[in-house]
């Protein structure tokens, strides 16, 4: 199931919607919206990015860095102080 991308315009506030996207890497993305309010109409381009990971993924792509949000690093590092202490 695909969900349609849309936002306000930043101009009138009316619906607007996602005419277009370019990949232009793995973690960026360009989408280009259209107002809807045809007495605006406003098209413009937005930069969609992946920023941080909530849930890291099973399978990794190489090359791949997402840096981890605060709580997972926090996991991550309460995880490794719970072994460093078992090893002790």
């Amino acid at each position: 199931m695909s969900r349609v991308l849309s936002m306000a315009c930043p101009h009138c506030g009316s619906t607007a919607t996602c005419r277009n996207t370019r990949t232009l890497s793995p973690l960026y993305r360009e989408v280009t919206y259209q107002c809807r309010n045809v007495e605006c109409g406003h098209i413009w381009v937005c930069g969609l990015e992946a920023i941080r990971t909530l849930s890291p993924s099973a399978i990794p792509a190489p090359g791949i860095s997402i840096p981890l949000s605060p709580h997972i690093r926090q996991r991550a590092l309460a995880a490794q102080l719970a072994l460093e202490a078992l090893d002790e």
